[in-house]
Formats: C-alpha cells, sequence, structure tokens
C-alpha cells in the first residue's frame, strides 16, 4: 500500500484526542511485513500480542513496535500466547529440517518441544503447537501419528504426551485455558470423517455436544464456556456458545439466511463472542460480536456505538483474536480502494458486554 495513501486513510485515527464518553479506542497497525495470511492471539490483559505473518512469528506490546522471533512452519497459521504474555508457542523448522512444535521465550529463545513416541514426520512436518496456559508450563497442538493427526498436552515434566485419536482418524488440540484445566479441539468421527468438537478434562476426550459435526475453537480462562461451530439441524455450520449450565447455544448468523453459515472464534471472561458469518455462494464475510444479553450484532456497528471512529469506506472484515479480559480484539481492514491491513481496538472495562 501507497505509505502516502495510508497516512490520508488512517491519520484521524492515529492522531484523534476521544472525548472523555468514548469507551472504544480503535488504531491501525503498522504490519511488520506485507499482509498474506495472519493469525493473532493476546495476553490476558491485552497488552501483549503474538502474530503469525504467512509463517513469520512476531511478539508486539502495547507500548513497543512488532519484534521478529524468526521464521515459524511456513503452513501453518498456529499461534498461542501465555495468559501473561511471556511465552509464545507455534512451529519452527527443527535441526533435522522438519518443523516442529516450539515455544519461545525472552530469556531462552525458542525450544523445539519434539514430538511424541508414536510420533512421525507428515509432508516435512512433526506438528505444531497451538496455544499455552497462564504462565506458559502447558502447551497444547497437534502432533502428526502417519496417516493422520493427535493433539497434545506438553510440560516441562512429561515433554509432548498424545491426548488420544479416534482409531485411523484425527483430533487436535486447538486452546487451553488460561488456568489448564480444559483443552478444547476437534475429535474426528471415524465412520463419517467429520470433525466433532471435543474437550479433554484431565486427559481424557469428551464429546460434549455429542456426535454433532463441527469443532471447539476457545475456552474462558476457567474453561468453564466454549465457543467454536456446529452443525444445525440443517448441516450448516454455526458458530456455538457452551457452558454445563447453558448447554449449547446456537449463536446463528447477521443476515437471518438459513444458509448462511459462522463461526466463533474467541470469548472474553464477560461472555464475549466474536466470530464471522459467510455466505457460502458468494463467500463474502462479516465479523460478529455476541452476548447472552444482546445477541449477535454486527462488529462494526457495536464498535462505532461504542464510540470507535472508523474512516468513510473503512470495513473491518474480520476478527481473529479478543484478549481474555475482553480489552483488545484485533482483525483486518480493507478500505474503497482494496488496500488491507490490520486494526486493533481497545475497550473500557465490560464494553459490549453490557
Amino acid at each position: 500500500m501507497n505509505d502516502i495513501c495510508r497516512k490520508l486513510v488512517w491519520c484521524v485515527l492515529l492522531s484523534i484526542v476521544l472525548p472523555a464518553w468514548s469507551q472504544v479506542r480503535i488504531v491501525k497497525l503498522k504490519d511488520p511485513i506485507p499482509v498474506s495470511w495472519v493469525n493473532f492471539a493476546f495476553s490476558y490483559d491485552g497488552q501483549v500480542m503474538a502474530a503469525n505473518y504467512g509463517g513469520e512469528i512476531f511478539r508486539w506490546t502495547k507500548t513497543g513496535e512488532f519484534v521478529d522471533l524468526g521464521p515459524g512452519d511456513p503452513y501453518n497459521s498456529s499461534i498461542g500466547i501465555s495468559g501473561d504474555g511471556n511465552t509464545i508457542v507455534s512451529g519452527i523448522m527443527g535441526s533435522d529440517g522438519n518443523t516442529a512444535p516450539a515455544m519461545w521465550q525472552e530469556g531462552t529463545g525458542w525450544v523445539n518441544l519434539g514430538h511424541p513416541s508414536e510420533g512421525c514426520v507428515m509432508d516435512g512436518n512433526w506438528g505444531d503447537a497451538w496455544s499455552t496456559n497462564r504462565n506458559g508450563s502447558i502447551v497444547v497442538g497437534l502432533s502428526w501419528y502417519c496417516p493422520g493427526a493427535e493433539g497434545f498436552e506438553w510440560t516441562a515434566k512429561n515433554g509432548i504426551v498424545g491426548l488420544g485419536h479416534p482409531q485411523g482418524a484425527s483430533s487436535r488440540a486447538t486452546n487451553i485455558s488460561a488456568d489448564g484445566s480444559t483443552i478444547v479441539g476437534f475429535w474426528e468421527d471415524p465412520t463419517q470423517g467429520n470433525r466433532q468438537p471435543v474437550r479433554w478434562v484431565s486427559g481424557s476426550p469428551d464429546l460434549f455436544l455429542g456426535n454433532i459435526a463441527g469443532e471447539a475453537i476457545a475456552a474462558s480462562s476457567y474453561g468453564k464456556q466454549i465457543v467454536g461451530q456446529a452443525a444445525d439441524a440443517t448441516g450448516n455450520g454455526r458458530a456455538f456458545y457452551y457452558s454445563d449450565a447453558d448447554g449449547l447455544v446456537d449463536i446463528g448468523v447477521l443476515s437471518g439466511n438459513n444458509t448462511d453459515q459462522s463461526v466463533a472464534f474467541g470469548i472474553s471472561d464477560q461472555g464475549l463472542v466474536i466470530g464471522s458469518c459467510t455466505n457460502p455462494f458468494n463467500w463474502t464475510s462479516k465479523p460478529f460480536v455476541w452476548t447472552k444479553k444482546f445477541g449477535i450484532r454486527p462488529l462494526q456497528t457495536a464498535l462505532a456505538h461504542h464510540g470507535a471512529v472508523i474512516p468513510a469506506g473503512v470495513i473491518l472484515t474480520n476478527v481473529l483474536a479478543i484478549s481474555g479480559n475482553g480489552a483488545a480484539m484485533v482483525g483486518m481492514w480493507q478500505d474503497a480502494n482494496f488496500h488491507v491491513g490490520t486494526w486493533m481496538a481497545y475497550f473500557a472495562p465490560k464494553v459490549l458486554s453490557q
């Protein structure tokens, strides 16, 4: 994108002084490299962020810039960060020439976490790390056992331990709660081949939604709330919210069109869910926020309602991560000239959840 154009479009966001009543501040981040596919993860308070830009791993802090932590797995978007912001997990190239699950900490740099005893290399990859708990003492992700994949849990004491998988099929540990009590991901149906939402508690898999197709993607800090995607009665993928108290809640879609699909990517401890709705016929996508109180709402409309200033012609095309305390979100934007970049929003406590 032309630097002059960037400045003209976004200078208002970078220089504006918000009035006292404003509750949301939205800014444009200076992407460290040209944007391809991206993925993000926040520390609990939103002050530190891990970013995967096309396989290059970065650490960002609210008071600084992006710091390049080096190349990760060039074919995987996995990224996770501890609640305290001191540990980042993803995949890196190992000394054997294959990518593998890895953990970064400031004092040690990258450490290859290895692979389970039953692991194998699939297309030059042992697996990838996807998430870590509050202090980085537990890491979860996916490892290959050939011909399938298996979710794993890593600790310094036990190394990488497989979490099991259906016979001849795959599983993945996508996210772990900050307190380490609950791991969520998918467990493939060995007969149908479709993914099913799963949670592991004390190492045991639980298909908590039964045989519904879908996957669990994120959990709250204490593992009591889970979000992801699950098939509705017609087979369409719909974003879901789950707790033992509420059971399965279909978040729905913004359009009300039964053929549209949706997926939830994250949840704050206040129950604020982020995700995206997609029209499967033209693949247009629109980000949303959801709470039990207000239901599903367009993200851009909700942010503007709470004081966010978004330039005319700029569309927030997705939202990819939310901090555990609900104070920060991040995603991608596009303007009328099809320039793209990364946006971040900061919130007053419990904004959008009320």
